[in-house]
């Protein structure tokens, strides 16, 4: 064998190149009243644009689109979009099966939501 000695390929420096660095803060200790804080009020939330759609069974869509025939204030030959009909739905339901509070109830809310 040879007389040669191995080096390695890559070398570690075994000191640490970190500085060590001192740093003071000053105010650590400094707590003061929240008032001088701004005071930002909340303005109304914008509502979200819908991206997506309810996912609804299909006998659920048949049946909403057989009762729209059955509703007064429908012709045979009007076509409802789905949606219309869901909404005549509800509005039928507000106008004969609530009293006069829950009425309004339901109207103040959903006109909470729309804001």
């Amino acid at each position: 064998m040879s007389d040669k000695k191995i080096s390695p390929i890559l070398t570690h420096h075994k000191t640490n190149s970190l500085q060590e660095k001192h740093v003071q803060i000053a105010g650590t200790n400094d707590f003061g009243s929240r008032s001088d804080m701004a005071v930002t009020s909340k303005s109304a939330k914008q509502v979200a644009k819908v991206t997506t759609t309810q996912r609804i069974t299909f006998a659920t869509k048949e049946k909403i689109k057989l009762l729209a025939y059955f509703i007064d204030g429908t012709n045979d030959k009007q076509k409802l979009a789905f949606n219309d009909t869901v909404e005549l739905l509800a509005d039928l339901y507000v106008k004969n099966n609530l009293n006069d509070r829950q009425r309004e109830l339901f109207k103040d809310m959903l006109e909470e939501k729309r804001i």
